[in-house]
């Protein structure tokens, strides 16, 4: 902390549930040591991640944070090109990630010298790293809250359909544009899921069992009845168990899938009309991008932002999985430690990346402190001394920080972006976290702050889904487009001015919402 600190007015510009210590000490540390050498930092001085409870906030100085997000949006508004240069670049260390991070789940942890297993540990580390720190920059923060590069984008387009007096709406055409076209992760998990689901029912007995035995009999006996599809079932299991992992989740277990099937086999779909439905898809959103790009006249500088559109959505998921997957397999170096030294799967998330390699190594760690940092705490970075604030030093940083002042007002009319177009009526429910599923129902209006893919259940249940975070890179604006849903974003406080239970009209192609009677 400098003696500017407690004058200056901060904002939180992410709400991040189920975060730890250990997961934000990489991006952080990156955004004040990596940034300035790459060109990407001007004027962003101070950062705190707070936590508390099942809940964290990323933290800046609201006027850093701005400068930042507008040099960042201007780097890319100017030169599209080099922010698709960064892209390729985030997507190789992406993939590498995966790569790393699956190897630790290969080497017998508990046979290791203490040097070897931190060896291990930071195997996937550089490529977690420039996938984590680089894609945040042109990811997230040069559209993050006044979504400056997806609002640039969405003005170029309204240019060139009025230029060519086209009868065509800018949020439609935007939509469209910018969706990837190929398939992601989300539509290829349902489609290896669909290809499952078409071998049990060309098995008329195997069939039969998965629409009459109960979940627990078919976990316990299916490897006895059908040795070969118990195989198939537990690779598409192992390939994609990790999904809802985020930083500290429960993956999916081999019942979450059983289940699934089960439910599948006796609804009676075809799958392969399905797996069909999905590649036709994408073959037609394919052809209508064609379609509009002609249509349009778009220059070359225009070309090359609907390119980086939808290149933003796919490394935001690519990114997203290497790091969920990345944690997933983190944590079997994190428990080999923690049985070493003494402690918690918990404690040793809570310590910083470095300061798992000085415990294991020098002995370095206090166990009352990991816990207090479990409550609540502050780890703040000013370039300079990263430190991580509990007990009472924590309540006085805290005390003295001025956020500034948000007002939650009554209204009956919202407004945001359009992510993916339609109209609907519904039930809103909050869900900001897993628990919160349950509430739902189909049709109901989902409504987040953001959303992530352990939420991924009940967004195929909603009619519509409004999130305050915003850009087309949002999670919530990617699984919108995916599942053809009605779709809000960047709408100031909606998971605190509307309500458990409110009706609403969603109007997402003009970016409407309207309470109603």
């Amino acid at each position: 902390m400098n003696k500017n600190t407690y004058k200056k007015i901060w904002c939180t510009v992410a709400d991040i549930p189920e975060n730890t210590v250990y997961m934000m000490s990489i991006p952080i540390r990156g955004f004040f040591d990596i940034w300035p050498k790459m060109g990407l930092a001007k004027g962003q001085k101070e950062y705190f991640t707070w936590f508390k409870g099942d809940i964290s906030w990323m933290c800046y100085p609201r006027q850093e944070f701005e400068i930042q997000s507008e040099f960042l949006a201007n780097k890319i508004i100017k030169n599209p090109d080099w922010a698709l240069k960064i892209i390729d670049k985030v997507e190789f260390h992406s993939k590498e990630f995966f790569k790393k991070s699956k190897q630790i789940s290969k080497y017998n942890l508990k046979r290791l010298s203490d040097r070897e297993l931190i060896k291990v540990f930071y195997l996937p580390f550089k490529h977690h790293q420039f996938s984590h720190v680089m894609g945040a920059s042109v990811g997230w923060q040069a559209d993050a809250e006044k979504e400056r590069v997806t609002k640039f984008i969405m003005r170029e387009i309204d240019k060139q359909i009025k230029s060519n007096k086209l009868n065509l709406i800018t949020s439609v055409v935007f939509s469209i544009l910018s969706t990837y076209p190929k398939s992601s992760f989300l539509e290829q998990e349902e489609i290896d899921f669909l290809g499952v689901a078409k071998k049990i029912k060309q098995k008329h007995k195997l069939k039969t069992i998965f629409i009459y035995s109960d979940l627990e009999y078919l976990a316990k006996e299916l490897k006895n009845i059908d040795k070969g599809i118990y195989k198939i079932i537990l690779k598409h299991y192992q390939k994609y168990n990790w999904y809802p992992y985020q930083y500290r989740g429960q993956p999916y277990n081999l019942e979450y899938y059983l289940s699934r099937w089960q439910a599948f086999i006796k609804e009676g779909k075809s799958p392969q009309l399905l797996i069909n439905k999905i590649i036709n898809n994408k073959k037609s959103i394919v052809k209508k991008q064609a379609e509009l790009k002609k249509k349009l006249k778009l220059s070359k500088y225009q070309s090359s932002f609907v390119k980086l559109s939808q290149q933003m959505m796919y490394i935001k998921e690519l990114r997203k999985m290497a790091l969920y997957h990345g944690m997933y397999h983190y944590e079997l170096v994190f428990v080999e430690v923690g049985r070493r030294l003494g402690l918690s799967l918990d404690q040793v998330r809570a310590m910083n990346y470095w300061e798992i390699e000085d415990a294991l190594l020098q002995d370095k760690f206090n166990a009352n402190e990991l816990n207090s940092r479990q409550k609540e705490c502050v780890a703040y970075y000013d370039g300079k001394k990263y430190v991580v604030l509990t007990g009472g030093k924590y309540k006085k940083f805290i005390k003295n920080i001025k956020f500034e002042k948000i007002k939650i007002t009554k209204v009956n009319e919202l407004y945001g972006t359009c992510a993916s177009p339609g109209k609907v009526k519904g039930i809103v429910k909050i869900v900001n976290l897993p628990l919160d599923m349950k509430k739902m129902k189909t049709g109901d209006i989902l409504v987040a702050h953001n959303t992530n893919p352990n939420l991924v259940p009940a967004m195929k249940k909603a009619g519509a889904m409004l999130s305050e975070a915003g850009g087309l890179t949002c999670h919530t604006a990617i699984v919108a487009r995916e599942l053809k849903i009605p779709c809000i974003v960047g709408v100031p406080q909606v998971d605190k001015v509307l309500k458990d239970g409110d009706m609403v009209e969603v109007d997402a192609t003009n970016g409407v919402i309207k309470k109603i009677k």
